[in-house]
């Protein structure tokens, strides 16, 4: 264990480590291809409930389908109401891919500088709260990235034009993309950003809806169509453009005691 320069608790890069065979067995259910990030979510990582303070993460239903789209399709555009958890799953999703593939760049992009900084904050809590048999070490770590002993590093920036323009990103976050302001700085944000993630990266957009006429609004359009100019249905239940839509419906009410369930609609 090391301290970072800001004072939180860090895992030393690159350290010689003893595990004992409960810990690789733990270590090996992370790594898992197919169901590490479910594994690492129930077991490993930890939230700040706005009531009840620290707890370990246990997700509803619909928040694993949210874990199992994301990792099963490339591209995701979700609309949620407020207080649903998107924020945090993504978070969680996000630290796993990072500590367990290698040399991977993560781009946070949020529509204000304060929510980028949130968004690094649930990562760093999720992080520093993880036991160190499971989690990576880091070489930087400072409120706008992180940067594992694997190679790969998360980065939080405010969506611009610019945001993301020359780096080689694996998989971009955008958080509340329908309030970025102006629409024509997110129009130029998502045609700059487009050509990187053509050679493979993932995209995973959540947003509650604002407006009918935005980028986010067309994205949700173009995912909920599942016809092309053709007649032919597209695959894998993605729309058009190739994103996977999830919706949870904003009149059906969340409960902390998991009673009551949002409806998700998937498409």
């Amino acid at each position: 264990m090391s301290k970072s320069l800001d004072g939180v608790i860090t895992k030393k890069a690159n350290q010689q480590e003893t595990f004992s065979q409960e810990q690789i067995e733990d270590l090996s259910k992370c790594m898992d291809p197919e169901s590490g990030y479910l594994h690492f979510a129930r077991n490993f990582s930890y939230i700040q409930h706005p009531v009840q303070g620290n707890l370990l993460f246990d997700p509803y239903a619909y928040q694993v389908r949210l874990f199992d789209t994301y990792h099963s399709h490339r591209f995701n555009v979700n609309m949620l109401p407020r207080q649903t958890g998107k924020t945090t799953c993504a978070a969680i999703y996000l630290t796993w891919y990072a500590m367990f593939n290698s040399d991977q760049t993560i781009l946070i992009a949020a529509h204000k500088y304060t929510g980028a900084q949130e968004i690094m904050q649930r990562i760093r809590y999720g992080y520093e709260l993880c036991p160190n048999h499971v989690r990576a070490g880091v070489v930087n770590y400072n409120k706008g990235s992180m940067d594992f002993d694997n190679g790969s590093r998360i980065i939080a920036q405010t969506t611009t034009e610019t945001t993301g323009r020359g780096m080689s990103i694996s998989l971009v976050y955008m958080d509340e993309f329908a309030f970025v302001e102006p629409q024509t700085k997110a129009q130029e944000f998502w045609t700059s950003l487009s050509p990187t993630l053509s050679t493979g990266g993932k995209c995973i957009i959540t947003s509650t809806p604002n407006n009918d006429d935005d980028v986010f609004a067309g994205l949700w359009r173009g995912a909920n169509s599942r016809v092309d100019e053709y007649g032919q249905p597209t695959r894998d239940g993605t729309g058009i453009n190739g994103f996977k839509a999830i919706g949870v419906h904003w009149s059906e009410p969340v409960s902390y005691t998991h009673l009551t369930l949002p409806t998700i609609y998937s498409v």
